[in-house]
């Protein structure tokens, strides 16, 4: 039997029957497990464990690892498919496939060695969007097979690979929408669009694509914010697969999808990768033609952003491939040529092609390890010229470097740390800008560019990742033409951009003192004795502000200074968090010890409240503010972006670990929200209105009025204009340009400055901030002269400083300057707090963190 470990923190190999395991032709079939055949339902989790636990038990072709467990604690499975006799040696395999990815410890002779005894390795995952039903039953029906049948081809591609099988990727997701379809299932499945089993809200809809926080997993591969994701990373370290396949579903109108995907590609995206499109497209069309399926193949998909499962895989090492399978929704679907596709339709579809793979990889293993360790060697090389090495700095919140530092060696990347202070030449900013020769401190984290992740590296790492001219100017004749420009996803995500950080590169290959490591400490713990006078979190740590809600939960009474200061000759950033032991009673020091350390917050003790001439006292009554402690709700469901909603959820939550009440958008008018002095309305467009109606609007207004703090996000930021609540303007509204055309943004870095006399700018030096631009939304201050009740906490940058990263067309540029990114305008006793854009993205925006703690935390106390 398969044992649940609690969380795993790492790969637990479980095999079945300790005595002799049963011929093929005993192994007992998917329909013998599970009660129904492939297609009749929709499998469900524990399905799927009942049937990897029968093959575990009688299979000697199958092994299952446990790789962790998703939010709602369902076991992440791996089943391992392959010979009996590959079994045997797995640790071999594993060690064989580590020694041809690194070219450094191989030399071409000893690769040649391994290659003609090394099985290839191929990563096969299903459903990574939970109502994408057909990937995982694909995999299941691959799994029956391999399982089962004894015919030359099996046997052969048994021999040959080794098959990594992660049927479900998203367990909780796809949990989520088998038993609603399940619920309301017909005797007959009814085909209908309009039949409830396969219509749906588009909240509903996030919610079966998405993981328990509405993430979506499929942007999470390089982040790891999802617990998904780090169970599963581990595996894709441990085997360095030669393959990578992820099986999607798309719209119920279009045919199957394989690669090779349609440009743009990124710069540094692996040849390797795109040389394997071409043999096995020709395998895919082969298989297809012969079966008598549709399909499509170099349109609608790229590979530009890394995140995804396919294309994190090319870039760590393997031939990363995507399928695509039309949808069956449920378990049938009328199409609009009023054909029906079944669920077993598109599964078997989603099988061929992953069978397809298996075989075809098996039968060019050579090649494939070959190529492989050549691309690395490549890769190696590539390092050694150009930009040499990156640099994150110590620079920024000390907790987020570290963070950061810890991210890349989770993502397969040697980090080293300074020992000793070094002067490097031909150095670039984060920016891109070069800054000539520099001074890096001992502290100072290094990423040496010639070593196997080489690509990845670069394309993590990089201020920009440039768009191919051909692609841009396709893009703009599409935009002229009122259609799709087709950018995928998102064109920026520079790391130290994301994190704010302070990251460098340079082409010096000096030799360093620096060593290399397997962990990044957080800062300094607190000193060992009592302060006599006050405890401070330096404001420069965005989780200073978690450490004060839970401070202040506690009942301690705590407050903040809100510009820079400095005590007994140490410098504290504006934001600085003070707990004061004449305010507290004594058990104030071992809680405030206990807190920090679990948030990872350096602690500071000092003897005075004391400031140096020139800076602002612990106590000054100009710049120090106590806290009051925050009571925060966060509106969900439809009309709310469901993403918007679990960003800001999962930040609060689980990065700073401050609980929220969520709210129904239909429960509002019911709510006594006296219970509550912050209100988040996560982006949301112009139906909220009539979703809350007008009793809800009205106490919304009323309780803001009565001294509650309203934030609202992105696009929610034009309820608040829409019911008067700010007088913010947007730049649309003007007559002359009414009408003008609007350019989203998609996903590019732009500037913002803050203004340092603003509250909401605590924690920020220098006052400028990268911030994620994804949206055409241009708003402008309110008009008229200044006033201390309408004030604009962050502008876009001027023109010649405004675009850091990404793509950005040229009117956004010229529009942009000057508008606001944050707002906060009083109303009665309370205050609005509006954001241009979603500061959470996707959980890994983290330099934005302190933006948003500021306005959850700070709001209630806020001058």
């Amino acid at each position: 039997m398969i044992k649940r470990p609690k969380l795993a923190t790492a790969m637990v190999l479980v095999i079945g029957l300790t005595g002799s395991k049963a011929t093929a032709a005993q192994v007992p079939g998917f329909e013998q497990a599970t009660g129904h055949a492939s297609g009749e339902r929709i499998t469900q989790h524990h399905e799927m464990v009942r049937y990897l636990d029968a093959l575990a038990e009688s299979s000697d072709r199958v092994s299952v690892v446990v790789q962790g467990a998703s939010w709602e604690n369902r076991a992440l499975l791996l089943a391992i498919v392959t010979a009996p006799e590959n079994h045997a040696r797995f640790d071999a395999i594993q060690t064989a496939a580590q020694q041809l990815g690194d070219p450094r410890i191989t030399t071409p002779e000893q690769a040649a060695a391994i290659i003609s005894g090394q099985p290839v390795i191929v990563y096969l995952g299903g459903s990574i969007h939970g109502f994408e039903l057909s990937g995982s039953e694909g995999l299941l029906k691959l799994l029956e097979h391999l399982t089962t049948r004894n015919d030359d081809a099996t046997l052969e591609a048994l021999r040959n690979t080794v098959v990594l099988i992660d049927p479900m990727l998203n367990p909780d997701g796809r949990d989520a929408f088998a038993h609603k379809n399940h619920e309301n299932i017909a005797r007959v499945p009814n085909p209908s669009r309009d039949d409830w089993g396969n219509d749906f809200t588009s909240w509903q809809a996030r919610q079966y694509r998405t993981g328990h926080y509405y993430f979506d997993t499929n942007r999470d591969w390089f982040a790891h914010t999802q617990r998904e994701t780090q169970a599963r990373v581990p595996t894709l370290l441990a085997w360095r697969p030669q393959i990578v396949v992820d099986l999607h579903e798309m719209s119920s109108d279009v045919e199957f999808y394989f690669d090779p995907a349609t440009e743009p590609y990124g710069l540094y995206f692996p040849d390797y990768a795109a040389r394997g499109f071409v043999r096995f497209n020709a395998a895919y069309a082969a298989a297809f033609d012969s079966a008598g399926f549709e399909y499509m193949t170099r349109e609608r998909y790229n590979y530009f952003y890394p995140g995804y499962t396919t294309s994190y895989g090319s870039y760590q090492g393997a031939v990363g491939m995507l399928y695509e399978q039309g949808s069956s929704r449920g378990l049938a679907i009328t199409r609009a040529d009023r054909s029906v596709r079944t669920l077993a339709d598109a599964a078997e579809q989603q099988y061929l092609a992953a069978w397809t793979a298996v075989r075809t990889a098996a039968a060019a293993r050579e090649s494939l390890l070959r190529e492989y360790y050549e691309a690395h060697s490549a890769a190696i090389a590539d390092g050694r010229q150009g930009v040499r090495r990156y640099l994150i700095a110590p620079e920024g919140d000390p907790i987020l470097i570290a963070e950061l530092a810890n991210l890349l060696m989770r993502n397969g990347i040697e980090v080293a740390k300074l020992t000793q202070s070094a002067r490097l030449s031909g150095v670039r900013d984060r920016d891109g800008a070069s800054v000539g020769s520099r001074e890096f401190p001992t502290g100072t984290y290094i990423v040496d560019a010639a070593q196997p992740r080489n690509r990845l590296i670069r394309t993590l790492l990089e201020p920009s990742v440039p768009l191919p001219e051909s692609f841009l100017r396709d893009a703009r004749a599409r935009v002229d033409r009122g259609e799709n420009p087709r950018f995928y996803d998102i064109t920026a995500w520079s790391l130290p951009l994301l994190f704010n950080v302070g990251g460098y590169s340079t082409s010096d290959g000096s030799a360093l003192q620096a060593t290399r490591l397997t962990q990044a400490g957080p800062p300094a713990s607190a000193p060992s004795g009592n302060a006599a006078y006050a405890y401070l979190i330096d404001g420069s740590q965005a989780a200073s502000l978690a450490v004060l809600y839970h401070m202040k939960r506690r009942g301690y009474r705590a407050a903040v200074v809100r510009q820079p200061t400095r005590i007994a000759g140490r410098d504290f950033a504006s934001g600085t968090v003070i707990f004061r032991v004449g305010q507290n009673d004594e058990t104030l020091h071992a809680a405030v010890r206990e807190v920090a350390q679990h948030h990872g917050a350096e602690l500071a003790t000092v003897a005075t409240g004391l400031s140096e001439p020139g800076f602002p006292a612990l106590g000054s009554g100009d710049h120090t503010t106590p806290v009051l402690l925050p009571r925060v709700a966060i509106l969900a469901e439809d009309p709310i972006d469901a993403y918007s909603f679990g960003w800001a959820w999962y930040t609060l939550d689980r990065q700073y670990e401050i609980p929220t009440t969520v709210l129904r958008v239909g429960s509002i008018r019911e709510t006594p929200l006296d219970e509550f002095n912050v209100l988040i309305i996560p982006a949301a467009g112009r139906a909220l209105t009539a979703a809350l109606g007008d009793s809800a609007v009205a106490r919304i207004k009323s309780w803001v009025n009565d001294g509650g703090a309203l934030i609202t996000i992105g696009a929610a930021t034009d309820f608040a204009r829409e019911h008067d609540l700010i007088a913010l303007r947007s730049w649309y509204d003007a007559d002359d340009v009414k009408d003008a055309q609007r350019f989203d943004v998609p996903g590019a870095f732009m500037r913002v400055e803050l203004d340092s006399n603003h509250w909401l700018s605590e924690g920020y030096e220098p006052r400028s901030l990268p911030v994620l631009v994804g949206s055409s939304r241009i708003y402008l201050a309110p008009e008229g002269p200044p006033s201390s009740r309408k004030r604009v906490a962050a502008r876009f940058a001027e023109q010649r400083n405004l675009l850091i990263s990404g793509h950005a067309w040229a009117e956004t540029q010229e529009r942009l300057p000057g508008a606001v990114f944050a707002y906060e305008e009083r109303v009665g006793s309370g205050r609005v707090i509006a954001f241009a854009e979603d500061l959470n993205f996707r959980g890994y925006w983290r330099g934005a963190n302190r933006l948003f703690l500021n306005a959850v935390v700070l709001a209630p106390s806020a001058p």
